[in-house]
C-alpha cells in the first residue's frame, strides 16, 4: 500500500590527456589540479557513504563550463561476483527522467505540434478524470495537476483530483506517466522511442537507454534491496540482489552511464542559461526554464516546472532532482551561477531511505571552491546523527507496566531495558529503527508537543512519559483494521497498521503517515486536506479486513 510517495567511456569522448588513478576509481579531463584534488575528495566522500549506509556500490561524475569532466566510482557493481562499478555500467536515474521527459514534450512545443495550456482532456478524451476538466499538460509537468502520486491509469470510474488544478502542488508519478501518452500520441511513437530520438541521442548520449529492458540487463550494476522489507532497518545492514522490473513510464525509464550524465549535466548548464542546444530553440529553452510553480511540498522555499526542483542550499540557488527505484537511488544538483553540476547514484532500493543527495550537492561546492580558489567544504556526517538526543531521554511505561529507558549516547540514543542496551537510528521525523528483538519490526515512534516527548509508540502499544497523563482508549472497530498489507508489486512496500487511539497509523520501512477517517468513512493523509490520496479497507472476513486500497493500489493482508 503506498499512500504517498517520492565512467568515463559511455557515451563521451573526452580530450586527449586522460588521467586515471592506479585504483581507477577517478577518471578526469581537463581541469587542473584543484579539480583533480576536488574529484577525489569526492570520492572519499562516496567511500564514506558506501561504508556508512551499507551501499553496494556507486557510481558520479561532475562537471564545470570550463571544461571539466570527471567521474569517480566506488563498491561493487556485482556483490557476489566482486566486480567493481566501472564506466560502462548502466545506472536507473529513476525520476531524474521526468527533466528529459519534460524536454521531450517541450521539443513538441517548439514545432508547434503541442502546447503547454492544452486540456488533457482534449489532449486524452479517453482517460476520465474526475475533476480535472481544467488540467493542461503544464500542470502535469509541474505536479500541479491535482492528481494522486500512483494511483493506475486506468480505474473504473476514472481517476480523480484532490485540489482545483494549478493551486496545489503534489508530487504525481501518475501525471507523469500521462504526459508520456500525450507525447507518445504527438509523435507517433512509443514514448521510449520518442524520447531517445528527441532528446538522448540528439545530446549525445547513445549509451543511455529509454525504457527498462531485461535484453539490457548485462548491462547494468545489480541492484540490492534490504534484506527485510517489513521492518525498519538498521544501516549497513543486510541485502539481497533485487528483481529486475521493466518499465516504460515517463515516470522514471531511463538508464544511464555516468558518461552519459555528465553531457545531461553540461546540457542542464546551458540550460540554465537560456540554451536549448540540440533539443531545441534558444527561445523555447527561455520559456522552459521561466515559470516554475510554488512547490512547498518539496520544501519551503522550493519552485518545479517541467521536471527541475528549483532550490535553495546554503543560501546558492540550484536545480535538482532524485530517482528512487526498485535497485537505484539517484540525485542531480546543477549551480548554474557557478556552472558546475555533479551526479551520483548508488544500486541501492529505494525503501533504504537514501539518495547520494549530499554527493551530488558536495560535487557542486567542491568544484565551486575549485573555481574560486577556496578552502574545500567538509562533507556533511554520512553516518545518522540525531540532533537533539536529550529530547528523547526518559523513562516510558505502558499500560501493561512494561518500561524502557532512552539513554543519550554519542551522536545519538539507545534503550536500555532488562539491564542491556541496544542501538537505535532515525528512520524518518521522530521514527527510529531499534535493535532490540522486541522493537526491531515496530522501531519505536515518538510524539512530541511543543518538542517535548509525551508518547512512544511501538506499533499500537503507547508507552507514556508520564502515565498521569492517561493511555488513550482502544477501539475495537479500528483493531478490524490492523494487520500487514502487502502485494507482488515490486513498487509497493509492505506497510503496518496499527490503531492509536481513534487513529490509525500507517508505517513501511521507510515511511509513514497517520490517517485520519474522512467524511465517506475512508482514511486520509494527517491534516493534507487538499491531497488526492486516500486508503480504503473493505472485505472484512473474521472480524478482519483483508484488502486494503490505497489510492487505487491493491495490498492484501498477510501474516497477520
Amino acid at each position: 500500500m503506498q499512500v504517498n510517495r517520492r565512467a568515463f567511456m559511455g557515451g563521451v569522448t573526452l580530450a586527449a590527456g586522460l588521467v586515471s588513478s592506479a585504483q581507477a576509481k577517478t577518471r578526469k579531463s581537463g581541469g587542473a589540479g584543484a579539480q583533480a584534488k576536488a574529484l577525489s575528495t569526492l570520492q572519499d566522500c562516496m567511500d564514506q557513504h558506501c561504508a556508512d549506509w551499507g551501499l553496494p556500490g556507486m557510481t558520479a561524475c561532475m562537471v564545470d563550463s570550463n571544461g571539466f569532466t570527471g567521474f569517480a566510482t566506488s563498491g561493487l557493481a556485482d556483490v557476489d561476483k566482486k566486480i567493481a562499478v566501472g564506466p560502462d555500467h548502466l545506472f536507473q536515474v529513476g525520476s531524474i527522467t521526468k527533466m528529459m521527459a519534460s524536454l521531450a514534450a517541450w521539443s513538441l512545443i517548439d514545432e508547434g505540434k503541442l502546447s503547454p495550456d492544452t486540456r488533457l482532456a482534449e489532449l486524452m478524451p479517453e482517460l476520465i478524470v474526475r475533476g480535472g476538466e481544467d488540467i493542461t499538460l503544464q500542470h502535469l509537468l509541474n505536479h500541479n495537476s491535482g492528481l494522486p502520486n500512483g494511483a493506475p491509469l486506468f480505474l473504473d470510474g476514472g481517476l480523480w483530483t484532490g485540489s482545483k488544478p494549478g493551486t496545489y502542488w503534489a508530487y504525481s508519478n501518475t501525471g507523469y506517466k500521462i504526459a508520456g501518452k500525450i507525447i507518445e500520441r504527438i509523435d507517433g511513437r512509443l514514448f521510449p522511442e520518442a524520447l531517445e530520438a528527441r532528446v538522448l541521442r540528439p545530446l549525445g548520449m547513445d549509451q543511455s537507454v529509454g525504457a527498462l529492458r531485461k535484453i539490457d540487463r548485462p548491462r547494468y550494476a545489480q541492484g540490492y534491496e534490504p534484506a527485510l522489507f517489513d521492518r525498519p532497518h538498521m544501516r549497513p545492514g543486510p541485502l539481497t540482489a533485487a528483481p529486475w522490473v521493466d518499465y516504460d513510464g515517463a515516470s522514471g525509464c531511463v538508464a544511464a552511464t555516468a558518461g552519459d550524465m555528465a553531457i545531461f549535466l553540461r546540457f542542464l548548464i546551458g540550460l540554465a542559461g537560456g540554451k536549448g542546444g540540440a533539443v531545441f530553440s534558444d527561445e523555447t529553452a527561455a520559456r522552459f526554464m521561466a515559470d516554475p510553480a510554488a512547490a512547498p511540498g518539496w520544501s519551503e522555499d522550493a519552485r518545479y516546472g517541467n521536471g527541475i526542483a528549483h532550490i535553495n542550499e546554503n543560501d546558492r540557488p540550484y536545480l535538482h532532482h532524485t530517482g528512487g527505484m526498485v535497485s537505484f537511488s539517484s540525485s542531480l544538483h546543477v549551480d548554474p551561477a557557478a556552472g558546475v553540476a555533479c551526479f551520483a547514484s548508488s544500486n541501492i532500493h529505494y525503501a533504504h531511505a537514501y539518495r547520494p543527495r549530499d554527493v551530488s550537492l558536495l560535487g557542486c561546492e567542491l568544484l565551486r571552491a575549485a573555481q574560486e580558489g577556496t578552502s574545500f567544504p567538509e562533507a556533511k556526517p554520512s553516518r545518522p546523527v540525531v540532533e537533539n538526543p536529550e529530547q528523547f531521554t526518559g523513562l516510558y511505561t505502558a499500560e501493561s507496566g512494561d518500561s524502557f529507558e532512552i539513554i543519550a549516547t554519542d551522536g545519538g540514543v539507545a534503550l536500555r531495558r532488562d539491564g542491556g542496551a541496544a542501538k537505535m537510528q532515525p528512520v524518518g521525523d521522530n521514527y527510529f529503527a531499534c535493535a532490540d528483538k522486541v522493537f526491531e519490526i515496530t522501531g519505536l515512534e515518538f510524539e512530541t508537543d511543543d518538542d517535548a516527548v509525551v508518547r512512544v509508540w511501538a506499533g499500537n502499544v503507547e508507552y507514556l512519559a508520564e502515565s498521569s497523563a492517561g493511555y488513550l482508549p482502544v477501539v475495537k472497530e479500528l483493531q478490524a483494521l490492523e494487520g500487514l498489507y502487502d502485494s507482488d508489486d515490486r513498487w509497493a512496500l509492505p506497510t503496518r497498521v496499527y490503531a492509536r487511539g481513534t487513529r490509525l497509523s500507517a508505517k513501511s520501512a521507510n515511511w509513514g503517515s497517520m490517517l485520519d477517517r474522512a467524511d465517506n468513512g475512508d482514511w486520509r493523509p494527517e491534516g493534507d486536506e487538499e491531497s488526492a490520496e486516500w486508503v480504503r479497507f473493505d472485505n472484512i472476513v473474521n472480524g478482519k479486513a483483508e484488502r486494503v486500497v490505497g489510492s487505487g493500489e491493491v495490498s492484501y493482508r498477510r501474516f497477520s
